[in-house]
């Protein structure tokens, strides 16, 4: 492994261990010199010049003392200052004291062999110790090694006695071999940090795996939860309406007199009607989800929208004795115009279905170049611990039993995700037992004339006499619709494929359903059939594929589309606007 660091970011992280190191390692070093120096004085004591010898000692200890000092100093103030200037500083004082030790070598090693060797020997063992200690930086150990050594060998060099020119050949070898020896270690060092390092880092990643795969994990059974309260809750209201709905069935078929069958039929109507509401709001709440919605904004005269809904719900309202108010405003907003419709509808639901007494006001305030809409109800009122709850799926305050009436709990949900998808931010503020006020903002739009309003003349006159083809592989459902349609005077064929309906008469219309026989689509059997009758064959989708992926397939191929179950009035709608001639 190379010991260079892999960028500038591992060098400086390097350089802080080696001089961490350093003055960890420092008190060591200064006792050794400290000892080395009390073993000379015994040795050389009646050997040397006193005064110049004293002088040296005492040098040599104001040096100790001042790295001592910038030890002590380093340990104070570990984070600051440069690690370059902690380097250089610490290489400082080791110079300086091999400088000490090289003039000591240079002046008390005598002409004696035995005092020569004896000097010799120390100066060698400091220079051979300081290798472990001073190798970790080594600029530190190179300036310490060469200025002790080099004096000595020097002197001896100048000798002529044999004796010392070989003691001096052997000290230049001996530090050369120190000056390489370091520089492996160092080495050595720098790649044992780096690999430590490394080691970190992968056991950091291993970390932030487990993480990751934890929190993944948790993600994966929280949705898988919320699947499973999706199930139950879908379920369980979707079972309710069904199963009032048969039990009305088993009732009429055991009822002989007309008057006591049309309360059982308007009962089965509205059974019927809450169930299609229900799978209405599921499938709202999977295009959401799926980001199936293309939003088309523009300025919209806000009070038309406040008109619709309190038509809407004054029934509503009325029935529970609630006071409900639409407060008339000229404002407009830039937004979908159907889409918001469909939050505003379904906070003033939200809103009726959860108030007892008082009432319900829509309103919209300005606030500079923005919007407020805001509806205010004098119902149960929020907890403000659930106040981040409210718009989750399946989430319902006071509704433990599931009561249908209260909705399937993706009323607010869906609000959300539609303004989320069209960038209009909701908020809610709550006082328990005195009501909430639920606000959506959007941006303020110009004024403009309203458009007349158009006289809606739909009825089944204008469907007498044509002919509609239905291509749907379920029998039940293709014998159904031709029952729904005939009495309104229109001749219905009936294929379970594109192949099986070019034999019969060409139609004025086609209701094909989406999926179809053999893995085949309802807009495959349309293309077909165009070819075979002309392009301009009015055509309409009728599915109950749930799927958003194919929802958005469909939408994207610019046929009118219709969720199964389909009211009678929106099929007879939708016929009338196939049919409708050409302006």
């Amino acid at each position: 492994m190379s010991g260079q660091p892999a960028d500038a970011g591992t060098d400086a992280r390097l350089l802080a261990e080696q001089v961490d190191l350093l003055y960890r390692h420092a008190p060591s070093i200064y006792a050794g010199n400290a000892l080395a120096a009390s073993g000379l004085a015994l040795m050389l004591w009646e050997r040397v010049d006193r005064p110049l010898f004293v002088g040296w000692l005492v040098a040599l200890f104001l040096l100790t003392a001042a790295r001592l000092a910038l030890v002590a100093t380093r340990r104070r103030r570990a984070g600051a200052g440069s690690l370059r200037r902690w380097a250089h500083a610490f290489t400082v004082g080791a110079g300086l004291s091999g400088l000490l030790w090289g003039v000591m070598g240079g002046l008390f090693s005598g002409p004696e062999p035995l005092q020569m060797a004896s000097v010799g020997v120390v100066l060698a063992g400091l220079v051979s110790a300081s290798v472990s200690s001073l190798s970790v930086y080594y600029p530190a150990y190179a300036v310490f090694a060469l200025p002790a050594i080099l004096p000595i060998a020097l002197r001896s060099l100048q000798s002529g006695d044999g004796f010392m020119r070989g003691f001096a050949l052997i000290s230049i070898g001996f530090v050369i071999i120190c000056l390489i020896f370091a520089w492996l270690n160092n080495r050595s060092i720098r790649a044992a940090i780096l690999l430590r390092f490394e080691n970190l880092e992968l056991l950091r990643e291993v970390s932030e795996q487990r993480e990751r795969a934890t929190a993944a994990r948790e993600q994966a059974e929280q949705a898988n939860a919320a699947k499973t309260r999706f199930l139950a809750a879908a379920s369980h209201d979707l079972r309710q309406p069904l199963q009032a709905l048969s039990l009305f069935i088993d009732a009429q078929a055991h009822e002989r007199d007309p008057e006591a069958m049309r309360p059982l039929n308007t009962r089965m109507r509205e059974a019927a009607d809450n169930m299609g509401l229900l799978l209405d709001e599921l499938l709202d709440y999977a295009r959401i989800e799926t980001g199936a919605l293309s939003p088309q904004c523009a300025s919209v005269p806000l009070n038309a929208c406040f008109q619709r809904l309190e038509r809407e719900f004054a029934p509503i309202a009325a029935q529970k004795g609630l006071r409900l108010h639409f407060r008339t405003t000229a404002l407009c907003g830039v937004t979908d115009a159907a889409l918001f419709e469909h939050i505003l509808r379904n906070l003033v639901g939200n809103a009726l279905r959860y108030t007892a007494h008082g009432g319900v006001l829509v309103a919209c305030r300005p606030r500079g170049d923005r919007l407020s809409v805001e509806v205010w109800d004098s119902g149960i009122g929020i907890p403000a611990e659930s106040l981040g709850d409210v718009f989750k799926e399946f989430y319902q305050l006071a509704n433990p039993e599931r009561d249908r009436r209260k909705g399937l709990g993706l009323g607010l949900s869906i609000v959300d995700g539609l303004a989320r998808a069209l960038g209009h931010p909701v908020s809610v503020r709550s006082r328990p037992g005195r009501g909430s006020v639920f606000a959506v903002g959007l941006p303020r739009g110009e004024a403009r004339a309203a458009p007349a309003p158009v006289a809606a003349e739909m009825s089944s006159a204008r469907l007498q006499g044509r002919r509609v083809l239905v291509i749907d592989n379920e029998a039940d459902i293709r014998e159904a619709l031709a029952a729904l349609m005939r009495p309104w005077g229109v001749e219905v064929d009936l294929a379970e494929s594109a192949e099986a309906a070019r034999a019969l008469p060409a139609p004025d219309a086609i209701l094909a359903d989406y999926r179809l026989l053999d893995g085949r689509t309802g807009i495959e059997a349309i293309a077909t059939l165009r070819s075979h009758h002309g392009p301009e064959l009015p055509a309409a989708l009728i599915t109950g594929d749930t799927d958003p992926a194919r929802l958005r397939e469909a939408r994207a191929a610019g046929f009118p589309l219709l969720q199964k179950p389909t009211p009678a009035h929106r099929l007879m709608a939708l016929l009338d606007y196939l049919l409708q001639p050409d302006p």
